[in-house]
């Protein structure tokens, strides 16, 4: 079943693995997943005995986070499920850019499916299956492997689609804008639409 989805990669991750100490990594990748997080709670927070973190409970969102990628996916193709994940990728794609690490991203209409357990050994092994698989997901990736800017992209089967639910802008909302967007290999499709940095603000 095809699903809306965004794929995001940190621009520089190998080199700040390579070059800082293992204290200063396990610091900024919490940052990172406390971005994560907050970004699916959409301002929701919880009280716990760690302190205050972001309420996800009531997400409809799935999201995976392997080394540099992050995806966030749609169960269906519905308008809820589309507005959802776009106010996620949209405080994601501005919170990690501009506070942490520049990600470059693409957001899709197609198939994606995920394979997912865990299982503990009598040994102390571990099993742990997160199988993430489908057109989708490859379409995604190659689209913003080749993108020459830090942001993220939306693809034309994200446009064809919501369209049946009525105006791109409407639907889009103050998430979006159109710009010439930079591809490495110098592709030109004409204007498509990015991800803004804020909310009803123009691209720096």
């Amino acid at each position: 079943m095809k699903k809306f989805l965004t794929y995001f990669d940190f621009l520089g991750f190998k080199n700040f693995i390579l070059n800082n100490d293992s204290d200063y990594i396990k610091r900024r990748i919490g940052h990172i997943l406390r971005d994560i997080e907050s970004s699916i709670g959409q301002g929701k927070i919880t009280s716990t005995n760690y302190g205050v973190i972001a309420n996800i409970s009531n997400s409809k969102i799935n999201c995976l986070n392997i080394s540099d990628t992050v995806i966030f996916w749609t169960n269906d193709d519905s308008l809820d499920s589309f507005r959802e994940l776009l106010k996620i990728s949209f405080d994601f794609n501005w919170k990690v850019t501009c506070y942490h690490f520049p990600v470059r991203g693409a957001k899709v209409f197609d198939e994606i499916e995920i394979i997912s357990s865990y299982q503990e050994t009598e040994n102390g092994g571990t099993y742990n299956v997160n199988s993430v698989y489908g057109k989708g997901l490859v379409n995604a990736h190659i689209k913003a492997e080749n993108l020459n800017l830090a942001s993220c992209v939306i693809d034309n089967s994200i446009i064809e689609k919501i369209s049946e639910f009525g105006t791109i802008e409407d639907n889009l909302g103050d998430y979006a804008m159109k710009h010439r967007v930079p591809y490495k290999n110098g592709e030109e499709n004409g204007p498509e639409y990015l991800l803004k940095f804020y909310s009803n603000e123009k691209i720096n």
